[in-house]
């Protein structure tokens, strides 16, 4: 989960972060312009994290206690499904930047990748609170997960990074 959410923030942090921030299209599209190099190193990063990270949620279900590891293989299933649609959406962002900066890729494969991390995050705190790690990881989790839902429900976007940031503190205090 750790090494997942270590290559997706480095993906973050190489592929022109400024564009996300940059309410401009014609603007987004001059840096992504700028930066190609850039940009197309840190798509496979962004899929490959999260792939890896919802994989690293697998590993944690397979040496869990029976209590937690179902709550947990349903949790990697969730968060593998929303990586193959995140991988999808990088996919086009990479091929096509100059739709993404124009706002005319589909919107689908993003929403899809979200909505399953949402139900992926879920899953995996109640797999934390059945089984043996700090109480308060799982509910971490939960809470971390119900103010992302409540962010992407009313703002309908939410900066991926999140999910990786807590997916990354989770995976360090899983390990131990």
């Amino acid at each position: 989960m750790t090494t997942g959410s270590g290559c997706f923030l480095v993906g973050a942090a190489i592929a022109v972060p400024r564009v996300f921030t940059e309410p401009d299209p014609q603007r987004r599209l001059q840096l992504l312009e700028a930066h190609p190099t850039a940009w197309r190193l840190g798509q496979p990063l962004y899929a490959l994290g999260a792939l890896a990270t919802a994989c690293g949620v697998g590993a944690l279900a397979a040496d869990a206690p029976a209590r937690s590891s179902g709550w947990l293989a349903a949790s990697c299933a969730s968060l593998v499904l929303g990586a193959l649609a995140w991988g999808w959406s990088v996919y086009l962002r990479a091929t096509r930047p100059r739709d993404f900066a124009l706002g005319r890729l589909p919107g689908w494969p993003f929403a899809a990748y979200v909505w399953l991390t949402l139900v992926g995050l879920s899953f995996l705190g109640a797999g934390l609170l059945a089984g043996p790690w700090p109480t308060w990881a799982g509910w971490a989790t939960l809470g971390a997960d119900a103010l992302f839902l409540a962010v992407f429900v009313r703002a309908r976007d939410i900066p991926p990074f999140v999910f990786y940031l807590l997916l990354g503190i989770v995976g360090g205090f899983a390990v131990l």
